[in-house]
């Protein structure tokens, strides 16, 4: 087959320095993770352009010798090289989840290592809404698998269809320089505007997102096109620029908070300093980078970079689980690299060396098949404990034994009873918006800005027709209003976003609540229901600055003036830490979760006193459902009141019935007729 038209041919040329840039990238990402107090570098940005810049280097050598592609072959081999050392970290957590971290978090534990096996954390970890962040008891083992899933997809998606380029190209006589050139030009330009766009809007969606991420994929391969064709350059310019490359990868750690700031504009800082240490390769110079780069102990430690970079974080979230610890000191990170060394060395003496050496016996059809199926061991074992967490759990009513918020108005809650739901599926015990479909993404994209109505609930042929809208502070009270809408002859018809209170525009920066507030307040004023439920104050996580958010006032003045009943529920207290989580640590002393009335409410409820609130409007306090006069405690008549750190469960919510019934008949009797 005859080689490429118009691709120069690729002079082989030294890049000493690209085993030491790739081990810094990642023992910035492993010291910051260990030592930054949160804080991110920009080693996973040089991680993910030195990442496109070798791949696409090879796939231009392989366009112009004019062979087959031999794909199958070349995805054996990049899973030989990254599957081994993943699959051995993958069991690892697995064990650490059963005998260190709480039950709770199993659940998302076992998705969270099927989507790692198959590079497809990132979008889980998006799914579940997890921030990026200081490693924490709360925090996932399996977080820093992000950038691996990324890059996966990445290693897979990009040789196939620069592959179709190629042969297109040499079908239709196109130099397939040109066709390539194009094609990564194109990508890097709208994944470069789609990541500076959710940088904007969505952060932390933007910050795991492959197509935000793939602009600095492709910077690295625009590199590579045009690499072999820059000229050598002087020693001394390259001795300038390669300092000058280490000092922007470095520094923008301490100058450019990453978590918030990439892959936005700024992560053009770390890359261009990449760019500037590859361009500066070649012959070793006198007192350049090279010289550091190529010394021995660095290039020790980038031999062991990806084990390491793979074993650091789940081992410091086993040593925050066990030592009971939020965040990790300067001593304890020590340990953690202490820990993380000899386990990354190992894993490179005794796993990833010898399936290396073994790779180049191996057939194409070995080499893939033989990774595959262990990803497949491990997905089909996780997938299992994932069906059994997810199990239907039965739904549990309130009872003699498990009187709930009734203990909290004089009923007898008996000693020695376990308190329901079982804490390992408390975290599940979601309301039953979730399996009737009722609950629309958070997401701050146009095609979830439409409004979702859901009317199949409580007594569907009633009369009376009840809205409940407000975000998830709202849907945490739907067991209990659907249960009172069945005995009571109400339509309940659920209009709601997750995150997204009742508002013209949106409390946070996700504008799609603005989008979606905007519209839901038309369609409610179009039903011209009987009533609308709500929340009508925020509580905080860390004190009572208890508030009400003027643009809601405004939105239940709007509703009220066309003649329809508002009511406003007094928010739900929040806690610092999540409730089944802390109850596993503390099983013997369960008050040491709760936090005193005092830290949660304001003394008197500020929706009365604030302004612009309808007259009209019905105000309902129910924190006495949560609280004694002076504690807000976890468990409350054998009840475990909270499925996180400020949703309550949904059997909490069915033993509020009577209370929340008592207070709506006092404030709007209308409804019962």
């Amino acid at each position: 087959m005859p080689s490429a038209p118009g691709l120069p041919k690729p002079q082989t040329r030294r890049i000493t320095e690209i085993e030491g840039l790739r081990g810094i990238s990642l023992l910035l990402v492993v010291a910051f993770h260990l030592f930054g107090h949160g804080r991110v570098s920009g080693g996973v940005d040089v991680f993910l352009f030195v990442s496109g810049f070798l791949l696409t280097l090879s796939l231009l050598r392989w366009s112009h010798s004019g062979s087959r592609p031999g794909l199958a072959r070349r995805y054996g081999r990049t899973l030989l090289r990254l599957v081994p050392a993943t699959l051995v970290v993958l069991v690892f957590v697995a064990a650490m989840t059963v005998l260190v971290l709480p039950h709770s978090v199993w659940g998302p534990t076992w998705r969270e290592i099927v989507a790692s096996a198959l590079f497809m954390e990132n979008w889980e970890l998006i799914s579940s809404r997890l921030a990026y962040g200081a490693a924490g008891p709360e925090t996932s083992p399996l977080q820093h698998f992000w950038s691996l899933s990324v890059q996966g997809q990445f290693f897979f998606v990009w040789p196939a269809v620069i592959a179709a380029v190629v042969l297109l190209a040499r079908r239709i006589r196109m130099p397939a320089v040109a066709a390539i050139t194009t094609l990564t030009l194109a990508g890097t330009a709208a994944s470069f505007w789609y990541a500076t766009a959710m940088n904007g809007r969505e952060p932390i969606v933007a910050y795991f997102d492959s197509a935000a991420r793939f602009w600095e994929i492709g910077a690295g391969a625009l590199l590579a096109i045009v690499f072999t064709a820059i000229p050598r350059l002087h020693p001394t310019v390259r001795t300038v620029l390669g300092w000058g490359g280490i000092v922007l990868i470095i520094g923008s750690g301490f100058a450019i908070d990453g978590a918030s700031a990439f892959p936005g504009p700024l992560a053009l800082v770390p890359l261009s300093g990449a760019a500037l240490v590859i361009l500066a390769s070649g012959e070793p110079t006198r007192f350049g980078a090279d010289r550091i780069l190529s010394w021995r102990p660095v290039e020790w430690v980038a031999g062991i970079s990806y084990p390491l970079y793979l074993w650091h974080w789940p081992i410091l979230i086993g040593y925050l689980a066990v030592r009971d610890q939020a965040s990790v000191g300067a001593m304890g990170a020590i340990g953690v690299l202490a820990l993380s060394i000899p386990a990354a060395w190992a894993t490179r003496r005794w796993i990833i060396d010898p399936v290396l050496r073994r790779r180049e016996r191996l057939s194409s059809r070995r080499s893939l098949l033989a990774p595959i199926g262990a990803i497949a061991v491990i997905v089909i074992a996780a997938g299992a404990a994932v069906a059994y967490e997810s199990r239907d759990r039965p739904v549990i009513a309130a009872d003699v034994q498990h009187p709930g918020a009734l203990a909290l108005a004089g009923a007898d809650a008996p000693d020695g009873v376990d308190a329901v739901p079982a804490l390992d599926a408390a975290f599940q015990d979601l309301p039953g918006l979730y399996s009737l479909g009722c609950v629309q993404n958070y997401r701050d994209q146009p095609e979830y800005s439409e409004v979702l109505v859901c009317d199949t609930t409580g007594d569907v042929d009633g009369s009376i027709e009840v809205v409940l809208t407000g975000g998830s502070h709202a849907q945490q009270w739907y067991d209990a209003v659907e249960q009172i809408a069945s005995e009571n002859g109400w339509r309940l018809t659920v209009i709601d976003k997750d995150g997204c209170r009742l508002t013209f525009e949106a409390d946070t920066a996700n504008q799609s609540c603005a989008e979606w507030g905007a519209a839901a307040i038309q369609i409610i004023g179009d039903l011209k229901p009987d009533a609308v439920i709500t929340v009508s104050t925020r509580t905080d996580h860390h004190s009572a600055a208890e508030t009400v958010s003027e643009k809601e006032v405004a939105s239940w003045a709007r509703l009220t003036a066309e003649g329809i009943q508002v009511i406003g529920i007094r928010d739900t207290p929040r806690f610092p830490w999540r409730i089944p989580e802390c109850l596993e640590k503390h099983g013997d002393d369960p008050e040491s979760c709760g936090r005193d009335r005092a830290e949660v409410f304001a003394a008197t409820s500020p929706v009365q006193d604030a302004a612009g609130v309808p007259g009209s409007m019905a105000q309902l306090d129910l924190s006495d459902g949560f609280c004694s006069e002076t504690r807000c405690e976890a468990v409350v008549g054998n009840t475990v009141a909270y499925r996180d750190d400020d949703h309550m469960t949904a059997t909490y919510s069915r033993t509020l019935v009577p209370l929340l019934e008592e207070q709506l008949r006092g404030a709007v009797p209308g409804l019962f007729r």
